[in-house]
């Protein structure tokens, strides 16, 4: 970890080195006196470690607090807009559906049978958002991914989202960095995050109305190279013609093989994708 800080903020560590170069010139230039008794000749090498030390403490909070988050800029690469076929495949079977649609009521006509064929009306969006929050001991830790994408199908109930894992942005740089690390989400390694399930009781909401009802999600979400199976309250809103999915949830970082101990065992996570 110290050697990562040094990489980071070697100027931080210049300017710490310097403050405490100081010190040993005076310590050794009044050690050169004589006649005197060693703390007597040492006050002003007593008082230069004081100074420093308050010194040292306001380098250290001016870089690691305050530089990372208002000088550094966060790379924006990150927040491309994902494509729904290079996040995850299973985005791409919206489009298959669609064109099986359209197959169908060709056959159809073209066998001259009577059939009705349901339409499917099937949502997209790559600009939902997943928020994380980890409340510890020594601080909380949050971020934000608002470039998900996500498909809703308002007649069977399927919904799927991805992003990566890079598209976290703190506001701490040096925290997002870490965050991508081989020794905590290793980005390189799982780059996405995804959950493909179903909202249960799809049949009984009218999306012709304005509401704001409550649902459970169930399917398989997947992080860090872990697929687990769960359950998620969360609620539709529909108004203006505008559908609003949300969720909050609660997932253990141990079960997805997350063994960092720089967050909570529990996380919170919230879930917001808009469609228009």
């Amino acid at each position: 970890m110290l050697f990562k800080l040094m990489k980071e903020l070697p100027q931080m560590f210049l300017i710490a080195a310097v403050i405490w170069f100081f010190v040993l010139v005076v310590f050794f230039k009044n050690n050169r006196k004589k006649n005197q008794g060693f703390f007597y000749k040492h006050k002003s090498t007593f008082t230069s470690i004081i100074v420093a030390i308050f010194l040292t403490i306001a380098n250290i909070w001016l870089f690691v607090s305050y530089i990372p988050t208002h000088f550094k800029k966060v790379s924006t690469e990150t927040n491309a807009l994902p494509s729904f076929e290079l996040l995850d495949s299973s985005f791409a079977d919206t489009k298959n559906e669609i064109k099986t649609d359209i197959i169908k009521k060709e056959s159809s006509k073209q066998s001259k049978i009577a059939a009705i064929v349901p339409t499917e009306k099937i949502l997209l969006t790559r600009q939902a958002s997943i928020r994380f929050y980890s409340h510890g001991s020594a601080e909380d830790i949050e971020a934000t991914n608002a470039a998900v994408a996500c498909s809703f199908n308002e007649t069977t109930g399927q919904l799927k989202f991805t992003c990566l894992i890079r598209g976290f942005v703190f506001e701490n740089e040096m925290m997002q960095e870490h965050f991508n690390d081989p020794d905590y989400m290793n980005s390189a390694a799982f780059p996405k995050t995804s959950f493909t399930g179903n909202i249960q009781n799809i049949k009984s909401i009218d999306f012709s109305k304005v509401a704001n009802i409550k649902v459970t999600a169930e399917g398989s979400l997947s992080i860090h190279g872990v697929s687990k199976n769960i359950i998620a309250p969360g609620t539709i809103l529909i108004s203006g013609g505008k559908l609003t999915l949300k969720s909050i949830f609660k997932i253990k970082r141990a079960d997805f093989g997350i063994n960092t101990d720089e967050i909570a065992e529990e996380l919170e996570i919230t879930v917001i994708s808009a469609f228009k």
